[in-house]
């Protein structure tokens, strides 16, 4: 049975879908909820936005990022996709791999598509793939390992960027 309010206002043809207005948030599992608060407060610099006792969100670049530790699925080994991606300049690039190597977090080489952009994976400690995209002016990204146009093929260990433990520096 068709509802009645749906009926009234949508006399015409729909031809197609709507024009969304803007993108809301991206939530992600969380294994430990305390942990990846730490984590996307302190590692990434986002600024907390909702917390209850069982999810968190947080505003970064522009975009509310949740973490949640009821009903997950978590991502596979060997898996890129499901990813999310912050765009970032050569300087912020080279300073979060800094950033996460003083926190004991593995981050991959930097690599390339075309060799104009630079790329870099990294994973919250609960595995989500995060990545972070320069579209140009990174020193030397006509060097860098190649990946294909989708995916980061062998210019990558993206197994290598697991990890259990990691520490905020004092």
């Amino acid at each position: 049975m068709a509802h009645p309010v749906m009926e009234a206002q949508h006399k015409t043809e729909v031809k197609g879908p709507p024009r969304l207005r803007e993108f809301a948030h991206v939530s992600v599992p969380c294994r430990d909820l305390e942990e990846g608060k730490r984590f996307y407060a302190k590692v990434l610099g986002g600024e907390m936005h909702v917390e209850t006792p069982t999810f968190a969100s947080f505003r970064l670049a522009g975009v509310d990022v949740g973490i949640g530790v009821d009903g997950c699925s978590f991502i596979g080994k060997s898996a890129e996709y499901p990813h999310f991606a912050f765009y970032a300049n050569a300087d912020e690039m080279l300073h979060m791999k800094a950033w996460l190597t003083r926190c004991g977090i593995p981050s991959s080489n930097f690599w390339s598509r075309e060799g104009v952009e630079a790329l870099m994976f990294f994973r919250d400690p609960s595995g989500n793939m995060i990545e972070l995209f320069c579209l140009e002016g990174f020193k030397g990204a006509d060097k860098l390992p190649r990946g294909p146009a989708r995916g980061h093929g062998t210019a990558v260990d993206i197994d290598a960027l697991r990890y259990e433990t990691w520490q905020l520096p004092e």
